[in-house]
């Protein structure tokens, strides 16, 4: 898995291919979906893998969820704080007290893909850019049905699939909002210009819309409650051309 996570050469259907892949679902029952996360199993005080609350309130409703939810970066520190611990008696404190087992699961090595590979799309912002954003994001209308999505920038490590499936979903309105050439870094816009063989300059921007276009339009079809054959042959069309503009739009070298 850790060779598809950075790409290998396969002949699919006679033909070379660049095949990239990722861990996306992993179906377990509770002890063992436990396991895999690195959490204590479901008897222990904090043996929720999603949550941190203590076994006496997992039925209060007035529980402050996002407060109390378990968070992939503050996971790693605290997994980091039990490793570094010498003591035996101390690192089995600090399980009990994070619920977390002294190690985290194999999969952890696993890189996560898709979308939050696209999310490095930050990375392409000058400072003005990333306030423009930030205060698109926010003044975006979003269905009310939704949960509170944490900020794409600075929390993006804590995004659910759900998560990036939404903020993928409504990328393209709030581009087309606030972005311009200046909203880019200048050496990012003129990668994109070469990569694009383009001399204007709005051109990177338009680029960077079409590709998030494309991407929303896929990630529709992939999450439609069926599928008929008309399905996959819009689906075959938006991936060929989603394949033709991510590069343009990122180096992904």
């Amino acid at each position: 898995m850790k060779e598809f996570e950075q790409g290998k050469l396969m002949e699919v259907n006679g033909q070379d291919a660049w095949v990239i892949a990722g861990l996306g679902v992993v179906t377990a029952d509770l002890p063992q979906g436990n396991d895999m996360c690195g959490v204590l199993r479901h008897n222990a005080n904090k043996g929720c893998r999603t949550c941190t609350a203590s076994r006496e309130s997992l039925t209060n409703f007035s529980r402050d969820v996002p407060a109390t939810s378990r968070y992939h970066h503050i996971t790693d520190d605290q997994f980091k704080e039990i490793f570094d611990e010498p003591a035996t008696t101390r690192q089995r404190r600090l399980c009990t007290e994070f619920g977390l087992r002294t190690r985290p699961s194999i999969l952890d090595r696993l890189q996560e893909k898709g979308i939050y590979r696209h999310l490095k799309m930050c990375e392409l912002f000058s400072q003005k850019g990333e306030d423009e954003f930030i205060k698109a994001w926010k003044n975006l209308e979003k269905p009310k049905k939704w949960s509170r999505l944490p900020n794409p920038i600075s929390r993006n490590a804590s995004f659910m699939m759900s998560d990036y499936l939404r903020l993928a979903m409504i990328m393209p309105f709030i581009l087309n909002s606030f972005l311009e050439s200046s909203s880019l870094k200048e050496n990012e816009s003129r990668s994109i210009l070469r990569r694009i063989q383009e001399s204007r300059i709005n051109m990177a921007k338009n680029v960077i819309i079409a590709c998030w276009v494309y991407v929303a339009k896929t990630m529709r079809i992939v999450f439609e409650s069926k599928f008929t054959l008309d399905s996959y042959d819009e689906l075959q069309k938006c991936l060929e051309e989603e394949m033709k503009i991510l590069p343009k739009a990122y180096n992904y070298s």
